[in-house]
């Protein structure tokens, strides 16, 4: 599974939906425990189109890819 940071700490990983037939990038703010969805990104049929779109993003935003 791939994530990034952005300079504030935030992490981002592509994950599914509920039922677990839709994928998006969704982000997770430090100290918290709830992944919220990226509004930014359009939910995807298959978890390697939400990856590439996270992909993309990131790229343009600059983050950092963590293991």
């Amino acid at each position: 599974m791939k994530q990034y940071r952005d300079s504030r700490g935030w992490r981002y990983q592509v994950m599914a939906g509920i039922g677990g037939y839709a994928f998006k990038g969704r982000y997770l703010k430090p100290r918290t425990l709830s992944w919220k969805c990226m509004t930014q990104l359009p939910w995807r049929n298959t978890k390697a189109e939400a990856q590439a779109d996270l992909d993309a993003y990131a790229a343009k935003k600059g983050w950092e890819e963590i293991e």
